[in-house]
């Protein structure tokens, strides 16, 4: 089955959990239903039109990376139940509100409903460094620098194509990134919620580029940024090469091991919420 899920193309750096409890001014939703689905379904949505918020069939802890922009490698801890329970929230915001505030309302929820509670700390992790592959600098075929100005524009397609922002495809057996107008910083911040590890940028590379990444996905267990209209393929599966292999082939980038401190967040308590 294929599993689709929706969220903002437009990747928003976000600072790692400042404190386990958000300021009282910050805003909430009008109003926010959540209930349990027990289907054990896979597909999932995650969308925030003007004055709603939609994530359906989503665990908490992806609930937490998209409230907190946090990579998934850096949520540590918690219930069994925070990757296996799924959950419908439809919630309303207070007039038409930007992605920033969206994600100030989402913390909210998570505290109130979910009784979540989190600190940071340092930790010396393995991680991944993200490089240019070839000691002259040249570029994969898939990685272009950008003529697009997407100053003061959303996310945005054109004829089939992403002109601002990223999109993330997850089919059976891959995965696929398609961005516009994109940092690497962005892209190495989306890249990494495919990685076990975290991810450091190391490329140098600035500006904005356009560029098309697929590869194969054994992992996939945890829904992404991911809309319909993914980069498609006709080569099956087993031929797709792997995030290591695509990185250098179509990209010009490689992945490289080292280890080094990481801030992470670690859940202290999470409760499953009521119901209504």
């Amino acid at each position: 089955m294929k599993r689709l899920i929706r969220v903002a193309l437009v990747i928003v750096a976000c600072p790692l959990l400042a404190t386990a409890q958000q300021p009282a001014a910050t805003p909430s939703f009008e109003a926010a239903a959540i209930k349990r689905n027990p289907s054990g379904e896979t597909g999932a949505r995650f969308e925030a039109p003007p004055g709603r918020l939609n994530a359906i069939n989503v665990p908490l802890r992806f609930l937490i990376r998209q409230a907190y922009g946090i990579p998934e490698s850096r949520i540590l801890g918690g219930p069994a139940w925070l990757d296996t329970d799924r959950f419908h929230i439809v919630a309303a915001t207070p007039g038409s509100v930007n992605t920033d505030a969206v994600r100030g309302m989402l913390r909210v929820l998570l505290a109130e409903r979910f009784g979540l509670v989190m600190h940071t700390e340092m930790r010396e992790m393995p991680i991944y460094v993200l490089r240019v592959a070839r000691a002259d600098g040249t570029l994969g075929p898939n990685l272009r620098r950008s003529s697009t100005d997407c100053t003061g524009r959303s996310s945005a397609m054109a004829n089939g194509r992403v002109q601002c922002g990223i999109l993330v495809s997850q089919d059976p057996g891959s995965d696929s990134l398609r961005g516009g107008a994109a940092t690497i910083e962005s892209f190495a911040r989306l890249l990494a919620d495919f990685l076990e590890r975290p991810l450091n940028d190391e490329t140098g590379l600035t500006g904005t580029f356009d560029l098309e990444l697929q590869f194969s996905a054994p992992r996939s267990s945890s829904p992404g940024a991911v809309v319909p209209g993914g980069l498609t393929t006709s080569t099956s599966p087993e031929d797709i090469p792997t995030v290591f292999t695509a990185l250098q082939e179509q990209l010009g980038l490689t992945l490289q091991s080292d280890t080094a401190p990481v801030d992470v967040v670690v859940i202290n308590a999470a409760s499953p919420p009521s119901e209504n």
